[in-house]
């Protein structure tokens, strides 16, 4: 995976970045990758291509700052809440909110989904495939913490199914999608009885 040219030091900077992102997130949410170009994404930033390669050599680099960018904020999203896992009693509510979550989440980060989509998080060579297990990783402390004794393979094994769920069902379902609330009341008691089932 390219990496961006040079991490902002100004604030300036951070800001052009930040609009080459927010760019990039609408295009590739609504092209896909294949589709989307840094011509193209520069023009929905308002910049020259020039000015856009100061900071990413090409498409790749921007893929891998968007994976980078979810997973910032979905650490930052889900943190508090799984934090409230004090027991598995705990697991029907904290996976309530992780879930809407999620969903406010794919809202915000559109491109990041699209590309999941098209290439699957489960694909070492996939940009989302580090936010996936970093993702798991974090799922499986709350639930050490919690108590939960299933053997680690186990248990990554689970979690990162329940992973792709989410990230598949909400991808299928956008913003405006009517099944899209429904889906995530359905995902919940499915996924709850799941984990109730696998874990020990």
């Amino acid at each position: 995976m390219t990496r961006a040219r040079r991490d902002p030091q100004q604030h300036r900077s951070r800001e052009t970045v930040d609009r080459i992102l927010r760019a990039a997130d609408e295009e590739v949410g609504e092209r896909g990758v294949a589709l989307s170009s840094t011509t193209r994404i520069a023009a929905r930033a308002g910049l020259s291509v020039g000015a856009l390669y100061r900071f990413f050599p090409d498409l790749d680099a921007i893929v891998g700052a968007l994976a980078a960018r979810y997973l910032e904020a979905a650490t930052r999203a889900y943190a508090d809440a799984v934090a409230q896992m004090a027991s598995l009693d705990d697991l029907g509510p904290v996976l309530g909110e992780l879930l809407r979550r999620a969903a406010a989440l794919q809202l915000k980060h559109p491109g990041y989904y699209r590309l999941t989509e098209e290439v699957s998080p489960e694909r070492v060579d996939s940009p989302a495939h580090v936010v996936r297990e970093q993702l798991v990783d974090e799922f499986a402390r709350a639930l050490r913490g919690a108590g939960v004794t299933t053997p680690d393979p186990e248990l990554r094994e689970v979690l990162g199914l329940c992973i792709e769920t989410v990230r598949h069902a909400l991808a299928r379902h956008p913003a405006g999608d009517p099944a899209r609330d429904p889906l995530l009341a359905e995902l919940q008691l499915m996924i709850a009885a799941y984990l109730a089932a696998r874990l020990r």
